[in-house]
């Protein structure tokens, strides 16, 4: 996904790996090596008030959509992480990788072959 795309995500719909809606998508970070989309904040709650961060790793796009690899209630019970100008420290991405289990470039928690 290239980056001009991933900002036209702003304000898209997020549905959870079982197609339950989680919220909206508030912001697009890029990685700065690879300047290529690397997260998403999502908008949940009542009033779309608390912004959680997940990986586009496995995400897929439709018209208006955006479809995640995780659980809503992983999305939901994801780290607090307040973004300083616009980017993540390296702990704080660290911590995210291993919360969505993308360690060692697996698959995103959650996301095993369904039968």
């Amino acid at each position: 996904m290239n980056v001009e795309r991933a900002q036209d995500l702003i304000g898209t719909p997020v549905f959870d790996r079982n197609g339950d809606r989680v919220g909206r998508v508030g912001n697009v970070y890029v990685d700065d090596v690879t300047h290529q989309p690397e997260w998403v904040t999502v908008r949940i709650g009542v009033f779309g008030v608390k912004e959680t961060f997940v990986p586009l790793a496995g995400a897929t796009t439709e018209e208006n959509r955006l479809d995640l690899r995780v659980s809503k209630d992983r999305v939901r019970n994801a780290p607090r992480v307040e973004a300083e100008h616009g980017h993540l420290s390296d702990q704080e991405g660290r911590d995210l990788f291993h919360y969505y289990g993308l360690d060692q470039g697996e698959p995103p928690a959650e996301a095993e072959q369904q039968p």
